[in-house]
């Protein structure tokens, strides 16, 4: 009896604590076509020339739905969007529903991460990277001191 009754008071305080905690919020990540793509991005059919619409950094994954690394990615994608909230702002794009758009930034292949800062210039990276490499290079493109 007196272990039934620890085992249970155990698991009470567990549940609790797990109750208790704080949930982090996750930002949700916007799929773009070409249209919310004009309007969030960059209007390439009104300025030839690479113009921002935002001031906000930019990361744009160019993924399909087909591609392992790009689902490996994902997690990282959200998890960076989370913690800098705020501070920049993650847009997915499938090639495969948007060529226009993957042709407009030469994607060849996948997973392509295009990195657009606050002037008016881009760079893009290809390849899976894990966490730590994919926040470095968020921190290299965006937030070098």
């Amino acid at each position: 009896m007196k272990k039934t009754l620890q085992t249970l008071l155990l698991c009470l305080f567990v549940t609790s604590y797990v109750v208790a905690q704080p949930k982090i919020k996750t930002v949700q990540i916007l799929e773009l076509n070409a249209q919310t793509f004009k309007e969030k991005v960059w209007n390439f059919e009104k300025n030839k020339s690479f113009t921002r619409v935002s001031k906000i950094p930019i990361i744009l994954d160019f993924h399909a739905t087909w591609c392992r690394p790009c689902k490996m990615l994902a997690p990282h994608l959200q998890a960076i969007q989370d913690k800098y909230k705020g501070k920049l702002i993650v847009y997915k794009i499938d090639v495969d529903q948007q060529p226009e758009l993957a042709k407009l930034f030469k994607v060849e292949a996948m997973p392509t991460i295009v990195f657009m800062g606050t002037n008016k210039s881009y760079k893009s990276e290809l390849g899976y990277r894990d966490y730590n490499e994919f926040e470095a290079l968020v921190k290299t493109h965006f937030f070098k001191k």
